[in-house]
């Protein structure tokens, strides 16, 4: 394509040079935008063999009816994730206020334990659309991390937003679908509160919020 680009250009150029002064000027006009068609003409077919081939590559999503509804009393589901992957803006879950103070700074909201008010787990620090907030029975720490926009992203690079297809490619199947058709990686016991993972909240498509937590 550069070699028949540069003798187009060597003939218009000659063209121009040798040819009389009579010649019409449009015809310089006239026989570049026939280069431009064609240049045209060829992209678009190089850019319908892409979307070809894209289409054929589709990836098949695991569905909620492919989990069962409940296991055995006591069963652990899943596995272990590495912390690295339980660790949002540089704080892993479970990680203590002061240890998330000290790596983040001053938060724009927060609500710290409170004897005299306390009537559930409402103690949190928030630093914009990331929430770290302390699950029942130990106030004194994060058990869960909430991402509410793209103010963050996973370890693995998934954010809200991104399409279920980028959370399979990055994370593979999920270890559960549940009922509200969250995807979880990770593991639990089932009837228990044990639990240690990422959620990937969605509406079908993308994901809406992202969930990290232990207990």
């Amino acid at each position: 394509m550069k070699k028949l680009t540069t003798s187009i250009l060597v003939a218009l150029f000659s063209v121009t040079i040798f040819t009389p002064t009579h010649v019409e000027a449009s015809w310089l006009s006239k026989t570049w935008k026939k280069v431009e068609k064609s240049w045209n003409e060829a992209g678009k077919q190089s850019g319908s063999t892409g979307m070809s081939g894209t289409s054929t590559s589709a990836i098949r999503l695991p569905q909620r009816s492919e989990y069962p509804s409940s296991f055995r009393h006591g069963q652990v589901v899943g596995q272990s994730m590495d912390i690295q992957d339980l660790t949002i803006a540089g704080v892993p879950v479970n990680a203590k206020y002061s240890e998330i103070r000290k790596a983040l700074g001053a938060p724009t909201e927060e609500r710290m334990y409170d004897p005299s008010s306390y009537t559930g787990p409402n103690t949190f620090m928030r630093y914009g659309g990331i929430k770290y907030s302390s699950l029942m029975g130990d106030l004194d720490r994060a058990g869960m991390i909430t991402i509410e926009n793209r103010d963050a992203v996973t370890y693995r690079g998934i954010a809200v937003g991104d399409s279920l297809e980028a959370v399979y490619q990055a994370y593979g199947r999920p270890n559960y679908i549940n009922s509200k058709n969250d995807w979880f990686y990770g593991y639990f016991v089932w009837s228990s509160d044990a639990i240690r993972g990422i959620y990937f909240e969605n509406d079908g498509e993308k994901v809406t919020k992202i969930r990290v937590v232990t207990s």
